[in-house]
């Protein structure tokens, strides 16, 4: 009976023994077990930080500076034209336009002629001149009835001046007048009309200051 104790308390001891040896040789460290995931680089990668977006420049517009319309001179002054120092002016005849002085010193209006001869026709006093025009290759021809002769003192010249003075349609901006026209030697001048106050008298006020405004 002693010897069936024994035994059986020798087997649970055996079997005990082999347990405890079998479970001894199944445990893992956990230090181990974190060393072979990251040899095996089982742990997540780490995720890089998204670069930061650009920075946009954003010009500014150029300021834009307003111009300033240039003023218009007046049209009229006390229902008066308002005309420049320099015009053009229709003369008829020839019928063509002239650019011409405005001065109001002068008493008279005259254009430059050449070949001026005097004649005799139908028992009145004619005129015939030649007038020089850049559109007209030779010279313009004219006969006209002669209105009357004047004495004109130069300004540079203390003689006096015999010319012959014909009717003559002027037209400058929106006036035309039938006016006294004197024919005179104005090859060395700019200009080959001057108008002088025998057109502008009561029609037009002269802006020195402005050109070619004539309306």
């Amino acid at each position: 009976m002693k010897h069936s104790l024994s035994m059986l308390i020798s087997a649970r001891l055996g079997i005990a023994l082999t347990l405890v040896f079998l479970l001894s040789a199944c445990t893992i460290s956990p230090a181990k077990q974190d060393d072979r995931t990251a040899i095996n680089g089982d742990n997540c990668p780490t995720v890089a930080k998204a670069p930061a977006c650009p920075t946009l420049q954003v010009k500014a517009c150029p300021s834009v500076k307003p111009r300033r319309c240039p003023v218009s001179p007046a049209a009229k002054i006390a229902d008066k034209f308002v005309i420049g120092e320099i015009e053009k002016v229709l003369v008829d005849p020839p019928q063509q336009t002239f650019m011409a002085r405005i001065d109001t010193g002068a008493a008279s209006t005259s254009i430059h002629a050449s070949n001026i001869v005097s004649f005799e026709r139908d028992g009145r006093d004619w005129v015939r001149f030649q007038i020089d025009h850049p559109s007209v290759k030779a010279p313009i021809a004219i006969e006209r009835p002669l209105a009357r002769t004047v004495l004109v003192k130069q300004a540079n010249s203390e003689t006096s001046e015999r010319r012959l003075v014909v009717k003559m349609t002027v037209t400058l901006g929106s006036m035309t007048e039938q006016i006294d026209v004197s024919l005179s030697e104005r090859s060395a001048m700019t200009y080959p009309v001057l108008i002088g106050r025998n057109f502008l008298r009561n029609l037009a006020i002269v802006d020195v200051s402005q050109r070619l405004i004539a309306k």
